[in-house]
């Protein structure tokens, strides 16, 4: 269940509605611009009362006050209005009572039942008033998204007394379900003003969790930032303690934090103990903090720092950020960028030790951007140059891959885990190019590239593509009884230098054809331009200086080696005249992949074929396909297809389908050019790539115009089996969406139960069985 901030911004969203309205009456009537209509208007001069009856009309501005009979006395500043009085703020929905009486001079108003009606939100209330020092009450109040006459569900509260600092405090708070209370809080506190404090509540259920209840403290200023202080209470996790913080103090600062700490009744176990290969953790936590802040001349700093208490830390908490990025980083970086040049120094530890990660403790580097160095050649330079002490740290395990792999089949030479490594180094890559136009139909760039690269040790015992690969696999955590290979680096080698070079050719151009009077409108097409940009590049790196097989690996740097092969690409669009320029209807890319000599990975000199399609004819077909297939072994690596049928809110399918080949790619690299990789597959760092042959689709069937009902199955073809497939029935409930679903994943039965509001979606209750 979200009701993050839910109810608070309800409360404060009620007692501000009220409040505006008892501001702008004592506005209203003081006001030099008011307008006054009656069937009947009398001034008695020697009172000072000016009375009106029938269809009263008061208009001030944007606001206006309809009445029954309304008077005012200019002598005592008293004034009533009565019968069905109904306020009007033009763009901001209406205030109804039947009745409000007060005093312009001290600024009161009271008034009795009243309703308010401005979409999303409903309100009413039994009594309310304004005193002279600017406190507001209001008691009986509710509120709520439902516009009927007795809502669906509302937020209720005995009474509500505001100050003029706009705090606010709430009794007995009571969230109902038609006449049902399911929620209740004695008394709760908070502001209306966004600069200042709130308040947290999140009640629900969920599979992972069980019941639960999520309360905290929110508060904002121009010191400290938006904070949010926040109590987990879990009936199956147990209790979790959170604080996140966002300070931004202009565009050049910036500090974000975020800790969180669980005492875990249920941490993930895949043995007494253990998950996986490493001791299981039953007190959680996690750590973050971002700084940034860009100082004068160029200069700016980030510092990052994310401390987990295991590695399922983030999977299990963090949902978000693991998607993004399975594995953390933290790092401290100092960057003077300048026209010509930048200049970075870098700090980059391991920080959690469940991690395999390449520390860089420090770097410094220099990147020097395309610059033309004559006025008389288009001869163009440019350099990236890095010196640091590089320290490779393997996860540390706290099981052995003894215990995991049949004694009979363990080799206890080659079964164990890699060994760290580290050494300075330091690399400098300097490229030369002069794009040559001719008759402006063909661009010609020929390229030299120098890379030198000095390591303070070396390995004696050699590391192939294949060992690497299978150290790359041995690692992997969700693998432990893998059987692959281990043979490490030593420390024998010494210090080396190895020296590079590369030399290349890329010749592009670029074609058009206009069919400016084409129409089709059924795929909104207003002219059509058909763009052709053929090129070849041509690489040749000689074999460098030293064997890569002995130089410590930390990154593609490390794994020079040989490469001569030429690239044939033809990218290809269609486009028409769209909102704000033209747009893409199609676009193709393709290229294929020459070598000069057998790779060894295929023995062939084709390499790779690559295509990607991209089809966006009209909002309801949307398409597209990416394939790779290995020329020299005639074998299909990967192929991707996707399509979007249907707009969103009528019937629409998804599909989409990907295949991998279980296979170990060859690659494709050059230091002084970019290539596009569709399969991401084509640098020099190797792994084995699993087979995989997955199908998936989601079909949506609106049924009316309140219903629907959607299914989604993934069928694994390589299993031959059904892997998920789930049913969702959906229904809107005036106010409140609901939505029911079945589904099996992997054999495992779920069934799911959510209500959603419509006005806000991301306020829901949801419960997973």
């Amino acid at each position: 269940m979200r009701f993050s901030t839910l109810i608070v911004c309800a409360l404060s969203f009620l007692g501000l509605a009220v409040i505006i309205c008892a501001d702008d009456l004592s506005q209203l009537f003081k006001a030099d611009e008011l307008r006054i209509e009656a069937d009947e208007l009398i001034h008695d001069v020697e009172k000072g009362q000016a009375h009106g009856r029938g269809n009263v009309l008061l208009t001030y501005g944007q606001i206006q006050l309809s009445a029954a009979e309304a008077s005012v006395n200019l002598n005592t500043y008293d004034y009533t209005a009565s019968g069905d009085v109904k306020i009007t703020l033009r763009g901001h929905g209406s205030w109804e009572a039947p009745a409000l009486k007060g005093n312009l001079q001290r600024r009161t108003t009271s008034f009795g039942p009243f309703r308010l009606a401005s979409a999303p939100w409903y309100a009413a209330g039994d009594s309310g008033e304004l005193n002279e020092q600017g406190r507001k009450c209001i008691r009986g109040g509710w509120l709520s998204t439902c516009d009927c006459p007795v809502p669906h569900y509302r937020i209720e509260a005995s009474e509500i007394t505001h100050r003029p600092d706009n705090s606010f405090v709430a009794k007995h708070v009571r969230l109902k379900f038609g006449s049902v209370p399911v929620f209740y809080l004695p008394w709760l506190w908070g502001s209306t003003d966004a600069e200042r404090t709130g308040i947290l509540v999140k009640p629900g259920y969920s599979g992972k969790k069980g019941a639960y209840l999520q309360v905290g403290r929110i508060w904002k200023n121009e010191v400290l930032g938006e904070n949010r202080l926040y109590l987990d209470l879990m009936t199956k996790r147990g209790a979790g303690l959170g604080y996140t913080g966002k300070l931004q103090q202009s565009t050049k600062r910036n500090l974000d934090t975020q800790i969180y700490g669980i005492h875990d009744l249920d941490t993930p176990e895949t043995s007494d103990g253990y998950n996986r290969r490493f001791k299981s953790v039953d007190d959680r936590y996690r750590l973050k903090t971002y700084y940034r802040e860009k100082f004068e001349g160029g200069l700016s700093l980030r510092v990052n720092l994310d401390m987990l208490s295991d590695s399922d830390m983030l999977e299990d908490w963090f949902k978000r950020d693991y998607r993004r990025f399975e594995q953390p980083k933290s790092f401290v970086d100092l960057s003077w960028d300048r026209q010509y040049f930048n200049l970075a120094l870098s700090l980059r530890p391991r920080v959690n030790n469940f991690y395999t990660a390449v520390q860089e403790l420090p770097e410094l580097r220099l990147t020097v951007p395309s610059t033309p160095l004559l006025d008389e050649l288009p001869l163009l330079y440019n350099s990236e140059s890095s010196l640091g002490y590089y320290s490779l740290k393997w996860r540390n395990n706290d099981r052995s891959r003894l215990e995991f792999i049949p004694i009979a089949e363990y080799i206890e030479e080659l079964h164990q885990d890699p060994c760290d490594y580290s050494s300075f180094r330091a690399d400098t890559l300097h490229t030369l190019s002069m794009p040559i136009d001719i008759r402006d139909v063909v661009t010609l760039t020929p390229r030299a590239s120098f890379r030198a690269t000095a390591y303070s040790r070396s390995s004696r015992n050699k590391v192939d593509q294949k060992n690497l690969a299978d150290m790359i696999a041995a690692d992997n955590p969700d693998d432990p009884g893998n059987q692959f290979e281990v043979r490490s680096y030593d420390r024998d080698g010494g210090s080396i230098t190895r020296y590079a070079s590369e030399l290349g050719m890329e010749v592009k151009s670029k074609f058009y054809s206009d069919w400016m009077n084409l129409q089709l409108k059924s795929f909104d097409v207003d002219g059509l331009r058909h763009v052709l940009e053929p090129y070849l590049n041509y690489n040749y790196a000689a074999e460098p200086s030293k064997s890569r097989d002995n130089i410590y690996f930390f990154d593609e740097i490390d794994r020079l080696q040989k490469q001569h092969f030429l690239r044939f690409g033809l990218d290809q669009r269609w486009q028409t005249k769209g909102e704000g320029g033209l747009r893409d209807l199609i676009s193709l890319r393709s290229y294929a992949d020459w070598h000069f000599d057998r790779g060894e990975e295929s023995g062939k000199y084709w390499g790779d074929l690559g295509n990607r399609l991209t089809l966006n004819l009209r909002p309801d077909l949307q398409t597209w396909a990416t394939l790779v297939y290995d020329l020299g072994t005639g074998n299909m690596q990967r192929a991707e297809y996707g399509l979007r049928l249907g707009k969103e809110e009528d019937f629409n399918v998804r599909l989409s389908y990907i295949y991998r080949n279980e296979h170990l790619s060859r690659s494709t690299y050059s230091m002084g050019s970019s290539l596009a990789d569709f399969s991401g597959e084509g640098g020099y760092v190797k792994k084995y790539f699993e087979s995989a042959d997955i199908i998936d689709a989601k079909l949506h069937f609106p049924l009316n115009q309140v219903s629907s009902f959607d299914v989604q199955m993934e069928y694994d073809l390589e299993g031959q089996r059904l892997a998920e497939h789930s049913y969702y029935y959906s229904r809107v409930l005036h106010c409140w969406a609901m939505m029911l679903g079945v589904g099996w994943e992997y054999n495992k039965f779920q069934v799911m139960i959510m209500f959603r509001l419509v006005a806000f979606p991301k306020i829901k209750i949801d419960l997973d069985i």
